[in-house]
C-alpha cells in the first residue's frame, strides 16, 4: 500500500478516470462526439474564463443530480455549456440554498441540445436549455412546497428567474438568469446553434449576455413566488382596487336609486297636478246638458 502511495504521489501511478460524456454515445452521437470530448478546458468553453467562473462550474458539477440528458452528454459539458454569468449565480444560489437547509439542491437537467427532442416546446429551438440559459433543479421540494418557495426567494436573491411561480406542478423547478419564456424563429440567438449545439460556444455566451436580466431586478420577476413583505404588498394593493371597485359600484347603486327615487317624486308630483284638471273636465261633462 505504501508502494502504491509513493507512485501515486510521484506521478508514475495514474488513478483511473470515467469519461461520463462519452457513455451513452451511440445514442448521442452529436451531443457526445470525439472533438467535443476530448482533453483540454477549450473543448469545455473554460480557456477565457476566470478563476470564479472555473470554480462555479466545478461546484455545479459536484453538487449536481444528474438526469437523463446530462448523463448522455457528461455532467461536465452540460455545466460547461451553461452561460458563465449564470453558473455564477447558479453557484452562489445553490450554496446560499443549501446552507439555508435544503442540503440536496442541485441542477438535474442543464444544457440541452435540439436532437435530444425533450422539453416541452414542439419546436426544440424555442427552449433556453438549448442556449445555455437554463437549468432544471432537483432537491427544492415538490411543487407548491415550503421548499420550492425557498429555493425561488433564494435563487431571486442571487439574479436567477424561475418564471413559472413555485407553484406550477410542471415547471417549478425550471431556472433562468433572463426574462425571455421562448426563443422564437427571428430570435438572435438561433443563429449560434444547430441541433446537435452551439456552432460556436462564445459567440453563444456574447449573444446569451445581452438577454440575461439585471440581477437586482430579478427579485422582483416573480411577484407570486416572492418573500412575504411582497407578498402582503401585492395583496394590499389588489384588496386596494377591490376596495375601490366596491365603493364605486355601491356609489353607482346609490346614484342609480336616487335617481328611481326622483323620477318617482316627479311622477307623483304630475299625477297630483293633473287630477285637479282631470276632476274639471268630468265636472263639466257631467254638467253639459244633453
Amino acid at each position: 500500500m505504501n508502494y502504491i502511495s509513493t507512485l501515486l504521489a510521484t506521478g508514475l501511478l495514474l488513478a483511473p478516470t470515467h469519461n461520463i460524456g462519452l457513455a451513452d454515445e451511440r445514442s448521442a452521437p452529436a451531443a457526445g462526439s470525439a472533438s467535443e470530448t476530448q482533453s483540454g478546458a477549450c473543448q469545455l468553453g473554460t480557456c477565457d474564463e476566470d478563476q470564479s467562473v472555473r470554480s462555479a462550474r466545478a461546484y455545479l458539477v459536484e453538487t449536481s443530480r444528474p438526469g437523463d440528458t446530462m448523463m448522455r452528454q457528461g455532467p461536465e459539458l452540460a455545466i460547461a455549456r451553461l452561460h458563465p454569468e449564470f453558473a455564477t449565480r447558479l453557484a452562489s444560489a445553490i450554496q446560499a440554498a443549501r446552507s439555508a437547509g435544503l442540503g440536496e439542491a442541485g441542477i438535474f437537467s442543464a444544457y440541452r441540445p435540439p436532437v435530444f427532442g425533450v422539453g416541452g416546446f414542439a419546436d426544440k429551438y424555442y427552449s433556453l436549455h438549448a442556449y445555455g440559459l437554463a437549468v432544471d433543479m432537483q432537491g427544492i421540494g415538490r411543487a407548491g412546497s415550503a421548499e420550492a418557495q425557498q429555493w425561488h426567494e433564494i435563487a431571486a436573491q442571487h439574479g436567477i428567474v424561475c418564471p413559472y411561480g413555485y407553484r406550477n406542478r410542471a415547471e417549478w423547478n425550471h431556472c433562468q438568469p433572463t426574462h425571455l419564456v421562448a426563443v422564437k424563429a427571428e430570435h438572435p440567438l438561433r443563429e449560434t446553434i444547430v441541433a446537435s449545439g452551439p456552432i460556436d460556444l462564445e459567440r453563444m455566451f456574447e449573444t446569451g449576455t445581452r438577454f440575461i436580466a439585471d440581477a437586482k431586478g430579478s427579485i422582483t420577476s416573480v411577484v407570486a413566488d416572492r418573500s412575504a413583505a411582497v407578498i402582503n404588498a401585492v395583496t394590499s394593493r389588489v384588496n386596494l382596487i377591490r376596495g375601490r371597485s366596491k365603493n364605486k359600484q355601491r356609489n353607482l347603486a346609490s346614484s342609480h336609486l336616487a335617481k328611481r327615487t326622483r323620477a318617482v317624486a316627479r311622477a307623483s308630483r304630475l299625477a297630483n297636478k293633473s287630477q285637479p284638471q282631470l276632476r274639471s273636465k268630468v265636472a263639466m261633462l257631467v254638467k253639459r246638458p244633453k
